[in-house]
């Protein structure tokens, strides 16, 4: 009975659009007044979520984030994106893509991407005779890099509820990002080379100003390599890599002489909400996964998987798809805290790694920022290029293939993930 009255209320909150925090606490408080459970236990668990040394890496680099694109990173990263792919077929869709993979280097965030560089890339795509549907679908599409390339936001969430090294997370995550990359740009290419879409391209502007882009860009391409460097080698903690990143980026703002003093105290303040409405979330969720443990959902779960097939390529298939499905309903964000307290303890009953099994809730989910009706870099682009969301969601759609080939690949070949982080000492679990 108590199990049903808090299914009932966490569907019908999501339904109506409740906010996410709420989503989670409420059902979980009325299943506590429910079976005689004492309150004391809402604030003391709630707490409980934040005795995580690696969350302090979360606003840290959600400022980072926010810094980079005060400080005007972004025209460098797409002028040196410009020189060095802007001459193959494809043209300025390529730079998209290659700026992003740069850019997700430094923000670990979609909406940072899109909302920051993709005003960039819009703009000029629009301004050398792009579609602005087109120019809007790929910068959509790629800002999906931004949750799975380390650091990344999303996998230290993961990594706090799951208990998992965010580090050998952060060392997974790199392989399937630059694959998501490439099956973008391979995608672009097949479009151009089909007739599909006109991509016009830039002349090759040679090594000179190849290298004269690169240098202007040098400090902010510095910035993903001491991240993933010092974090793959050890030298990093992911908190003292965010550190890094902030620091860094007020450097490079300062030295180009971008980041104006005035603009300190707006992006701290936005990144103070940003952090303090995650950690809010993050606190109900462990709530959540309390009520979910006490009645044994996870084995439920299992049990239910189970008995409609044994074949681990489709049960995977099932995890996938639902994945997906709820995508198109809720923030990447809200999904992840959803899905992580049921999928983590049946996880070795299904033959799934952890650390593989995070890539994989990342990269799903991270496709639902751009499917409707609430993907939120669906909403952010449209807001850049003032375009009826239909027009951009019909301009998607060759991409979300690409995505979702991309996503099949990392979910059968495990070794993808895993291959780095086992270069480094991991032994799975």
């Amino acid at each position: 009975m108590a199990l049903a009255l808090f299914g009932l209320a966490f569907v019908a909150l999501l339904v109506l659009g409740a906010p996410v925090a709420f989503v989670f606490l409420a059902p979980s408080m009325l299943y506590m007044v429910v079976t005689g459970t004492s309150l004391i236990l809402v604030g003391q668990t709630m707490l409980q979520q934040f005795i995580n040394f690696v969350l302090l890496a979360i606003p840290l680099f959600i400022l980072a984030g926010e810094l980079m694109n005060t400080a005007g990173i972004t025209s460098r990263i797409f002028a040196f994106a410009t020189a060095a792919v802007g001459h193959i077929r494809g043209g300025l869709g390529h730079v998209n893509v290659l700026a992003s993979l740069i850019f997700s280097g430094m923000s670990g965030s979609s909406a940072a991407d899109a909302a920051g560089l993709g005003r960039v890339e819009i703009k000029a795509m629009v301004e050398k005779g792009y579609r602005p549907e087109f120019a809007a679908a790929i910068t959509a599409a790629s800002s999906t890099v931004g949750p799975i390339i380390p650091p990344s936001i999303g996998l230290v969430l993961y990594g706090a509820i799951a208990e998992v090294g965010v580090d050998w997370l952060f060392m997974a995550g790199l392989l399937p990002g630059i694959l998501l990359g490439l099956a973008l740009m391979a995608s672009i290419y097949l479009e151009v080379l089909t007739g599909r879409e006109h991509c016009p391209t830039e002349p090759f502007p040679g090594l000179r100003a190849l290298v004269r882009t690169f240098l202007g860009a040098a400090l902010p391409l510095l910035l993903p390599v001491i991240i993933v460097g010092g974090i793959v080698t050890g030298t990093l903690t992911p908190t003292e890599a965010g550190c890094a990143a902030v620091l860094l980026a007020l450097v490079v703002g300062l030295v180009h002489g971008e980041l104006r003093p005035s603009e300190l105290l707006p992006a701290l303040m936005r990144s103070v909400r940003a952090t303090a409405g995650i950690m809010f979330i993050l606190a109900t969720v462990g709530l959540f996964a309390w009520v979910l443990t006490v009645e044994h959902v996870p084995d439920l779960v299992a049990q239910a998987m189970f008995s409609l097939t044994e074949e681990r390529w489709i049960l995977m298939l099932l995890i996938l798809a639902t994945l997906l499905f709820l995508g198109c309903f809720e923030t990447a964000s809200a999904n992840l805290l959803i899905v992580t307290p049921i999928l983590v303890p049946i996880a070795p009953e299904l033959g799934i790694d952890l650390v593989h099994l995070g890539v994989i809730l990342i990269f799903a989910l991270a496709i639902g920022q751009i499917t409707p009706p609430v993907g939120i870099t669906l909403f952010i682009v449209t807001e850049i290029t003032r375009l009826p969301i239909g027009r951009i969601v019909r301009a998607t759609s060759p991409y979300l293939v690409a995505m979702a080939l991309a996503l099949l690949i990392v979910a059968y070949w495990p070794d993808l993930a895993l291959w780095l982080p086992r270069q480094f000492g991991y032994v799975g679990g």
